[in-house]
């Protein structure tokens, strides 16, 4: 019973530390202005769900489907680096609503769905998550199966909770509060976008020496 319990904790704490859900809440707090409570609350449900399918896929479709398309992981993750970058400055610079292609001004039913790309993925649902999960998700017997599957719906389901909490907690928030967390967030999300830029630099191109 250990032996699958502990291995399985310690995925569960690695993922998590890799997905970080708590330092997107700004991202999240700033994506879901305008929206009413309950629209945040399904946003925050949609946002969970679509991390966890996302791990799920990568666990057990992630290597075939990339060898199939010849794509290297480093790819992935100077791909997703660029993505995460471009959200970044437009949050900066208070332009994150038209980067997301809709207006300030676009109706709840929108923007959840508009907003899910980049926000589960490739920001939380990332290129070191699916690397992760991927080189963790070799096996042999159906009880290997929990050590795979558990730690993604338990990082799924911490992903539910701090989005949930966040949306209680903003409507104490006033808007010029928001704004600032925005900027500041903004600024947080480009230097995760320049890591997730580097590392997979290194990969795809070793001699660099990039540090």
């Amino acid at each position: 019973m250990f032996s699958i319990i502990i291995p399985t904790l310690k995925q569960a704490i690695t993922l998590f530390a890799l997905v970080e859900p708590l330092a997107v809440i700004p991202i999240f707090v700033a994506a879901t202005q305008g929206l009413n409570y309950a629209a945040k609350v399904r946003f925050a449900r949609t946002i969970a769900l679509t991390v966890t399918i996302a791990l799920l896929i990568a666990a057990f479709l992630g290597m075939p489907f990339l060898t199939l398309l010849g794509v290297s992981l480093g790819a992935m993750q100077v791909g997703g680096g660029v993505i995460v970058l471009l959200l970044a400055i437009a949050m900066v610079l208070g332009k994150e609503t038209s980067f997301k292609g809709m207006p300030p001004t676009a109706g709840a039913p929108e923007m959840p769905g508009a907003s899910i790309i980049p926000l589960a993925v490739p920001l939380l649902a990332g290129p070191a998550a699916f690397s992760y999960v991927m080189a963790n998700s070799a096996w042999h017997h159906p009880s290997d199966l929990i050590r795979v599957v558990l730690p993604i719906l338990i990082v799924g389901f911490i992903c539910w909770m701090t989005f949930r909490i966040a949306c209680s907690a903003e409507r104490q928030i006033r808007k010029s509060t928001l704004d600032l967390v925005e900027r500041v967030g903004g600024f947080i999300l480009a230097s995760i976008a320049v890591e997730m830029m580097a590392v997979g630099l290194r990969s795809l191109f070793p001699a660099l020496g990039i540090s």
